[in-house]
């Protein structure tokens, strides 16, 4: 494949394609020390991760489900998962039921099982740096929403060969 992952989801976002989908995009996952720096309340079971979003294409709403995990190096084998948003919060101390278009901030997902192998992928902690070799951005989203996402990027291929 000669697409450009990057530039096609960024494509994608610029054209309001995520605007009115469950769709949460994660950079990091926060570390115990990342947890007690931003004050948030400890996790106290392996179905429950802190993420970092760094920017959200769309409101994000307390209780959204996904049941979908990718990552943007390889969309193509995503993984089937079921993890709804659980907690959002913008700065210290506040506990938000919406996190507005365009902001970022903190997200705890609650996982039915128990979290995703996949989160591994993300950075783990504020402390480390971002690596393109060792790290990837993990999109969470629906199959519907997928299903679409793997159509364009066919009609992507096609237009390229």
């Amino acid at each position: 494949m000669n697409i450009d992952l990057k530039e096609f989801f960024m494509d994608l976002s610029l054209s309001d394609f995520f605007k009115n989908v469950p769709y949460l995009g994660a950079s990091s996952i926060l570390s115990n020390k990342d947890i007690s720096y931003y004050e948030l309340d400890p996790l106290k079971s392996n179905i429950y991760i802190y993420i970092k979003n760094v920017r959200n294409y769309g409101d994000l709403i307390l209780g959204e489900k996904y049941d979908v995990a990718f990552t943007m190096k390889n969309p193509k084998d995503y993984q089937k998962t079921d993890v709804e948003i659980d907690y959002l919060t913008l700065k210290k101390g506040d506990n938000i039921g919406i996190m507005p278009d365009g902001r970022g901030g903190i997200v705890r997902l609650k996982f039915n099982g128990k979290v995703s192998e996949m989160t591994k992928l993300l950075k783990q902690s504020d402390d480390e740096q971002f690596d393109k070799n060792k790290h990837s951005f993990i999109y969470f989203t629906t199959q519907e929403v997928m299903d679409k996402i793997l159509e364009e990027l066919d009609k992507q291929e096609n237009s390229i060969s």
